[in-house]
């Protein structure tokens, strides 16, 4: 077992870079790359991520893990498709309550709580992830499909992307007391739902050449 633990969630991103890799043995049990680091699918989601990324914490010591995997950038907040991000802060984004008029309440708002989780400080990485370009994410459940959630979202909580898991990674690594970082390569802008403008292959590449070569 390595020190640093580099966490997947989809299969699919996972077999973009490990693709002589068993994605269901890494589904299982993290996975060594050499002795640079153990690599290991966690799940889509924040439920199945966080149950599975437990599961690995309590079974296995890390001095770190290191989440990384595709986002969606939000309008308007200097990302393009290919950039890479070390998002620092991510937050809790569709939780909270629909008003019988439709508008959307957040949580933060309903029960005047932050939903909000914190990376660990980048001073302890090396140079070259440290000066990646910090960002703020949403994780959320439901993707954005529109030019007006995105836009609702970002404004709401001051976010620069869209993730699924990054608030279920770092409250986790929080809970065993692991220093934890999530590194996002940007795939698609998050608006109107246009699949066909994705560019996956080429941001799992950017996340290879900029965050794992560097590990």
């Amino acid at each position: 077992m390595n020190g640093t633990l580099v966490a997947f969630a989809s299969k699919q991103e996972f077999n973009a870079l490990y693709p002589r890799v068993s994605a269901v043995v890494a589904s299982s049990m993290p996975q060594p790359v050499g002795t640079r680091f153990d690599i290991a699918v966690c799940g889509v989601g924040q439920l199945e991520f966080s149950v599975n990324l437990a599961k690995f914490l309590a079974e296995n010591r890390y001095e770190r893990v290191i989440q990384v995997g595709i986002c969606g950038a939000y309008p308007n907040r200097g990302l393009e498709i290919g950039d890479v991000v070390r998002v620092d802060t991510d937050i809790v984004g569709d939780m909270g309550v629909q008003t019988r008029e439709g508008h959307f309440v957040a949580w933060k708002d309903l029960a005047g709580k932050d939903c909000f989780y914190r990376g660990a400080s980048p001073r302890f990485l090396a140079l070259s992830l440290a000066s990646v370009r910090s960002a703020t994410g949403v994780s959320v459940n439901c993707c954005t499909g529109t030019s007006y959630l995105a836009n609702r979202r970002s404004v709401l909580f001051d976010a620069d992307v869209e993730t699924m898991e990054g608030a279920a990674c770092f409250a986790v690594c929080a809970r065993f007391g692991v220093p934890a970082y999530q590194f996002r390569a940007v795939s698609n802008i998050a608006t109107d739902r246009d699949t066909s403008t994705w560019k996956i292959p080429e941001a799992m590449a950017a996340l290879k050449s900029e965050v794992l070569d560097n590990l």
